[in-house]
């Protein structure tokens, strides 16, 4: 299982940027053959730079695993009834 530390950081970064809020909310719509299809294209791509951004590899490797990408709407939606 992922750190719960790790998801916790991506929660609170999806409720500060709407773009990244976007990204773990299509992720969690796909099988977790299109997510292991998107974590290697992802690894692809970052590969390929010159320097290899740890965050974002991270991120895309964090949301892709099986059921974390649900976790975070989960964690983002309760922290909205709470302060509701």
């Amino acid at each position: 299982m992922i750190d719960d530390k790790i998801i916790n950081e991506i929660v609170t970064a999806c409720v500060k940027d709407a773009r990244l809020f976007s990204i773990v909310e299509e992720i969690s719509k796909l099988s977790i053959e299109e997510r292991m299809n998107i974590r290697k294209k992802a690894s692809l791509v970052l590969k390929k730079e010159k320097t290899v951004d740890k965050e974002a590899l991270t991120f895309y490797f964090v949301i892709t695993e099986e059921k974390i990408a649900e976790e975070i709407l989960r964690r983002i939606n309760n922290g909205k009834k709470e302060n509701a």
